[in-house]
């Protein structure tokens, strides 16, 4: 079990396990303070951390603080009633699903350790749902409570689907809804931002993206900016700034793999499951949509034909044949039978 520290339980850190960080070669500073100077922001800097990172999972040290975690809860948990709108991009295969269940797990971990009940209360795989999948959706809206970690997938699964734009910017408005009434930590991961609707982005608190993946390592690097838009007049004005922890201003953020932690091991596997088997769900419905739509069945005035076929083709067989009455007097026989089916009806039986 790897011990993970918040910026309250690393006061009490016992001088063992300082000597033992110290020793791995990991600055002190990086669980005093949750930061790493890293110098410019740069290539270099980028090794830096990820060799810090990799010292700590290879050492088997506690994870540090994560001041990013802590400004979340912070503002959901706080007295001004707001949430969190976390929107993620990276390239297929990087790791969005591992980065957003470390984040949102640290966060239920973070809001277990202030709050108490167990940090599954706070998030789970009960809230991860493909943005497609409305039942899903609707389900989260209905049984995940207050200040919870919600993650909701873009898959891009009904790409093709006719109805696609429609039912991701309804599905994604009614948890934009939600999510400010229930204080979530809301995780909206896309493969390109330029894909989300432009009313979305406006609504997020901050802007990720997975910068560089470190698979063999067990942990993802990525930058998180807020973001803030002012409208003056008809323009908009948007600024993406880093936020400051600490009076420093911090570029890049340190995701380990979700299986380090205790309490959600194995979840990343579980959820990779759940969302093939929601993402197949969605493809077969999509296929019987085109199916229907490829294939509408009978016209109105072809359901008609065949309805006056069906009720009237022995009758006036009889009538024609048997008793040899004539077309005028088939039709006063056979009420709402019209001159026009008559000899549709003649046409298709032969007589």
């Amino acid at each position: 079990m790897v011990t993970v520290f918040n910026s309250r339980t690393v006061k009490t850190m016992d001088q063992r396990i300082k000597d033992q960080i110290v020793n791995a070669g990991v600055p002190l500073e990086v669980y005093t303070k949750g930061i790493a100077c890293l110098g410019p922001s740069n290539r270099s800097s980028i090794k830096r951390l990820a060799n810090l990172a990799q010292l700590i999972i290879d050492f088997g040290l506690p994870l540090p603080p994560s001041p990013f975690v802590e400004f979340v809860a912070d503002r959901t948990s706080g007295p001004s009633k707001q949430d969190v709108r976390l929107l993620l991009d990276g390239d297929p295969g990087t790791g969005k699903s591992i980065t957003s269940t470390y984040e949102a797990s640290r966060y239920a971990m973070e809001m277990s350790d202030r709050f108490g009940q167990d940090p599954k209360d706070w998030f789970s795989l009960d809230n991860c749902a493909l943005l497609e999948d409305t039942e899903r959706i609707t389900q989260i809206m209905d049984e995940a409570t207050n200040q919870q970690a919600v993650l909701i997938d873009d898959s891009g699964t009904s790409l093709d689907s006719r109805d696609f734009a429609t039912t991701s910017s309804k599905n994604m408005g009614k948890i934009m809804q939600t999510c400010r009434t229930k204080r979530w930590f809301l995780i909206f991961n896309v493969p390109r931002m330029g894909h989300v609707d432009l009313r979305i982005r406006e609504l997020v608190t901050a802007k990720a993206n997975l910068y560089r993946s470190f698979h063999a390592g067990g942990f993802n690097v990525m930058k998180i900016n807020s973001s803030k838009i002012n409208y003056r007049g008809y323009k908009k004005y948007e600024k993406n700034p880093r936020f400051t922890f600490d009076g420093k201003k911090i570029s890049f953020y340190v995701a380990y793999t979700t299986d380090m932690l205790d309490p959600y091991q194995g979840m990343v596997k579980e959820y990779d499951k759940l969302r093939d088997e929601a993402g197949a769900r969605l493809i077969h419905d999509i296929a019987g949509k085109e199916k229907l739509a490829n294939n509408p069945g009978p016209s109105k005035r072809e359901a008609k034909e065949q309805k006056m076929s069906e009720q009237y083709m022995v009758k006036v067989k009889i009538l024609l044949t048997e008793e040899g009455l004539s077309e005028r007097a088939v039709l006063k026989k056979c009420p709402g039978l019209t001159p026009t089916y008559l000899s549709k009806i003649r046409a298709a039986g032969g007589f």
